[in-house]
């Protein structure tokens, strides 16, 4: 996609075309302005046409108080530049407090199946809308456990180790607490939106990646010499997780794969409604591939659910007929076809 100009609704926006169109690009610059990345891949670069050396997304960010602010990222062979308000600003994450985005994609499954680190992720985004001492938080004990994890495998002796163990333990248990906080708040508005789209009774468990019993000083000495072995740090808040089960059996079991994007679409959702109950803030919501997995009868409570979020939202999809049935006041329908301009239809 050469060059493409929206204007979007404040509700729904669908944007239909054949696959290869260009459609996912689209949600991508969206991305891109509210975050500095892209959802599918790290590496940036691969987000730039083949023929050309740089790619660049400008957009306006309209506040719930109806404040606008200009934003621009642009990358090339310099790197990633990001302008907000007409003002270069060096941390993306400055984009993002301005932005929420929640995203689903064909993927998003992968969350119930693959290891923890994306449900970590999960954590992470909405504790860093809600709680502003949260990236804060988690920097340091990335900072620390990186430090940590170099002095074991340089072998060091203890009183070398110990000053990293020290501030790996206040910064995990910190780390902790904040996570603990929130998903004491949470959880039920997790069950509630699940129970609502896959009628199944959820039940989640967290673990904080130790044993919970003790502070982490004390798990990281007694687990010193696995440790030293290993050549990292094997207890702490980077190996918590978010268990979910029903009636004991893990939910991935027994959950067809249009039951698994319905719960992750449930996780996202609520943690939308958390974020909007919370801060009055409403975060937009992306969906790439609206049709997969997804049957007619599905697909009519998950348009249920959205609706009742509030939220702007930016849907593809490969037929308008799949969106026939969100009979939304400000529906917008874009219809896209690679090397045209978008066209409202």
């Amino acid at each position: 996609m050469s060059e493409l100009d929206c204007t979007p609704g404040e509700r729904l926006n669908v944007f239909v075309g054949a696959n290869g169109s260009g459609k996912t690009s689209i949600l991508e610059g969206i991305h891109l302005l509210g975050s500095g990345r892209s959802f599918r891949t790290h590496r940036l670069g691969e987000l730039i046409s083949r023929d050309q050396s740089w790619l660049r997304a400008r957009g306006v960010i309209r506040g719930e108080d109806g404040a606008a602010e200009t934003v621009g990222v642009e990358k090339g062979a310099e790197g990633l530049r990001i302008r907000l308000a007409g003002d270069e600003i060096r941390n993306a994450s400055e984009l993002a407090r301005r932005l929420p985005l929640g995203v689903i994609t064909p993927d998003s499954q992968r969350l119930l199946t693959d290891g923890a680190i994306l449900r970590r992720q999960l954590m992470d985004w909405a504790l860093f809308h809600v709680e502003p001492t949260y990236l804060g938080v988690l920097q340091r004990y990335r900072r620390a456990l990186r430090q940590r994890n170099a002095a074991l495998r340089d072998a060091v002796g203890p009183s070398a180790l110990a000053p990293w163990d020290q501030e790996v333990g206040e910064a995990g248990d910190a780390l902790h607490r904040l996570r603990d906080r929130f998903l004491e708040g949470i959880l039920p508005l997790y069950a509630e939106t699940l129970e609502t789209l896959i009628s199944m009774a959820v039940e989640i468990h967290y673990q904080p990646g130790w044993d919970s019993g003790t502070n982490l000083a004390e798990a990281l000495g007694g687990n010193i010499g696995t440790d030293r072995a290993r050549g990292f740090t094997g207890v702490g808040p980077h190996r918590a997780d978010l268990r979910f089960t029903t009636e004991r059996t893990p939910v991935h079991r027994v959950v067809s794969r249009g039951e698994g994007k319905l719960f992750v679409v449930g996780l996202v959702l609520a943690q939308a409604r958390f974020l909007q109950d919370a801060q009055g803030r409403r975060p937009l919501v992306l969906v790439d591939d609206l049709a997969s997995e997804l049957d007619e009868d599905s697909r009519g409570r998950f348009f249920a659910q959205l609706h009742a979020l509030g939220a702007q939202i930016f849907i593809t999809t490969v037929s308008r007929d799949l969106v026939e049935t969100a009979d939304w006041e400000g529906l917008r329908v874009f219809h896209v076809e690679r090397g045209k301009p978008l066209k409202m239809v």
